[in-house]
């Protein structure tokens, strides 16, 4: 079972940049966002994400404000976050009409798939392409993973 005693230890510095109402690029945010929600005991911080592909451009506004919540059944954009996966975390085998873009930054990840496993260490890079899978952190440090989640269309 997950050590939830332990603080969390990464606080994520995302920079986010636009153009201002005088056509020039300028930092909008600077510092973790507070989008910040503790889901299967690890610390998952929302960056940036757009409601459809492509995305409008420019950002008019923080869209990290409010929750970040599970991703709707019906979900087309995109979601960039990072997940901190403290030691003993186990999730179990899900999947979802999504591709999954996961680097390991720090500490090690065990995914699990339906054939086997895989130990990740950082540098490490997972493509999911809305198979089955599951993590679990047995290593006695936390993990950190970034993420991004795209919407997919599944075939029949």
């Amino acid at each position: 079972m997950a050590d939830l005693q332990k603080p969390f230890t990464e606080k994520i510095r995302r920079v986010l940049t636009s153009i201002n109402p005088d056509g020039k690029s300028y930092v909008m945010a600077d510092g973790e966002p507070d989008d910040v929600l503790i889901l299967n005991g690890c610390r998952m911080v929302r960056l940036w994400q757009t409601n459809e592909v492509p995305a409008t451009i420019p950002a008019k506004t923080d869209v990290t404000v409010g929750g970040l919540g599970r991703l709707a059944a019906t979900f087309s954009g995109t979601r960039f976050y990072t997940a901190e996966l403290p030691q003993g975390v186990k999730i179990p085998l899900h999947k979802g009409d999504t591709v999954d873009y996961i680097a390991v930054m720090r500490g090690e990840l065990t995914l699990g798939l339906e054939t086997g496993e895989l130990l990740l260490k950082p540098g490490d890079v997972v493509v999911q392409t809305g198979n089955m899978h599951a993590w679990e952190n047995r290593s006695a440090a936390s993990c950190l993973i970034m993420v991004c989640v795209i919407g997919a269309k599944r075939e029949a």
